[in-house]
């Protein structure tokens, strides 16, 4: 009777973990502690420092990077803390902080590729990727197997939108071209969707938390306007900001949702859907916040 007892408790267990593994997830950006909340951080080009303010752990100052480098903060080893890193295109190098304060540098791309950092095959690890706006190349390297994969998709001028829009926990190569959407989507296929307009600023993130679904969102400079369109929740549109600001959204009060937010001369004004509208002082005017590494 032990026996059996023990056999039906660890087939429950398995099964338990078998769900949870599969199961599609919102990863959070620019989580530097791992508590589920995005936290304040700006990488400053002047001396190469990282300031980092968590809602749960100090103040951190870390010097990684150099002038000229591209934050491309991530979770590199799935440990759902965002990992520090930096994609230097004078040489073509990602250099990733490792959790024991060293790193590792990574030889990959050329100086005019855009990084397009993301969990391309869904193992909850972010692979480096760059694409290459001269010829519409993807190329991405995982770091857990060594593998490189390419795929052509897209054109010169193309805005590089990966998200995962169709829920299945793996980014999707997308481009955003003039008002309209490309998407190659790895589990509903090739989509097209006219969504904006030219000259707004592509920002998809998880604006609804009840799918996992990323949701197209742009932002339009000329009006100031943010507009969404939820995968669940609907259109949605809220005016906030200025065209001169830096774009921020991520999730600050964990909820599973993106708030919207700016940066703007070291002040972050942040609507965060559950806690509403806050602001913050940190950082100087020519800090870059790291939240807006990956928005053109």
């Amino acid at each position: 009777m032990k026996k059996i007892f023990l056999l039906l408790l660890f087939i429950q267990l398995s099964s338990a973990f078998i769900i949870a593994d599969t199961e599609p997830y919102a990863p959070i950006q620019f989580d530097y502690d791992g508590d589920g909340r995005g936290d304040l951080s700006v990488f400053r080009p002047s001396n190469g420092v990282w300031y980092i303010q968590s809602f749960y752990l100090s103040f951190q100052a870390i010097q990684f990077g150099v002038n000229g480098d591209k934050p491309v903060p991530a979770d590199y080893n799935g440990d759902e803390k965002t990992e520090i890193a930096v994609f230097r295109p004078s040489n073509g190098t990602w250099y990733i902080r490792n959790n024991d304060g060293g790193f590792t540098a990574i030889p990959f791309g050329l100086p005019d590729d855009i990084p397009v950092p993301a969990d391309y095959d869904g193992d909850r690890r972010v692979e480096i990727a760059v694409f290459r706006p001269s010829t519409g190349m993807w190329y991405i390297y995982n770091l857990r197997t060594n593998e490189v994969s390419y795929f052509r998709f897209g054109l010169a001028g193309d805005i590089p939108v990966p998200a995962d829009y169709d829920g299945d926990r793996k980014a999707d190569i997308a481009v955003f071209r003039n008002g309209v959407w490309y998407l190659q989507q790895s589990k509903d296929g090739f989509a097209v969707i006219n969504f904006g307009l030219p000259g707004d600023k592509p920002v998809p993130s998880y604006y609804d938390n009840l799918d996992l679904k990323a949701d197209l969102a742009v932002f339009r400079p000329s009006d100031r306007v943010w507009y969404a369109l939820r995968s669940t929740g609907g259109f949605t549109a809220m005016q906030f900001g200025l065209s001169t600001d830096k774009l921020i959204p991520t999730d600050y009060d964990g909820d599973g949702t993106t708030d919207f937010a700016v940066h703007r001369s070291g002040i972050w004004y942040i609507q965060r859907s559950s806690l509403g509208f806050t602001t913050f002082e940190f950082g100087n005017p020519d800090d870059m916040p790291t939240a807006n590494a990956f928005i053109r």
